[in-house]
């Protein structure tokens, strides 16, 4: 097998996994997948060497869906920042229900003289 053809079939993998639905339950194997194939993708780089007449639709293919899966890649981790804020602003709400009076100084009401 060619290194195009290939680097087409891991770019498919990467596609498919791409465009599956991602939960909460299944988002870190989703991720873990992603980095695999891409890492694979990564390594394959160097040995792909400049596309002869026939493998020229092969690269076609393979711009095609590295568009679509930028795409789609980009959406995830923008879902993924948009959760992680989200986890970071529950948490500090939910320390300031449990302990409404953290915030305020212990020195509040108290006169403290400065001269001696």
């Amino acid at each position: 097998m060619g290194a195009w053809q290939e680097f087409l079939r891991i770019t498919a993998a990467l596609d498919e996994v791409v465009h599956q639905p991602v939960s909460d339950h299944n988002r870190a194997s989703v991720i873990e997948n992603i980095d695999k194939l891409l890492e694979t993708r990564a390594n394959l780089l160097p040995k792909l060497k400049t596309p002869s007449k026939e493998e020229e639709t092969l690269v076609k293919e393979v711009k095609q869906r590295d568009l679509k899966i930028n795409q789609k890649l980009e959406l995830l981790f923008d879902r993924l920042k948009r959760d992680m804020r989200n986890n970071k602003k529950q948490k500090s709400s939910k320390q300031r229900y449990v302990n409404p009076y953290q915030s305020v100084s212990s020195y509040d009401g108290i006169y403290v003289d400065h001269k001696k």
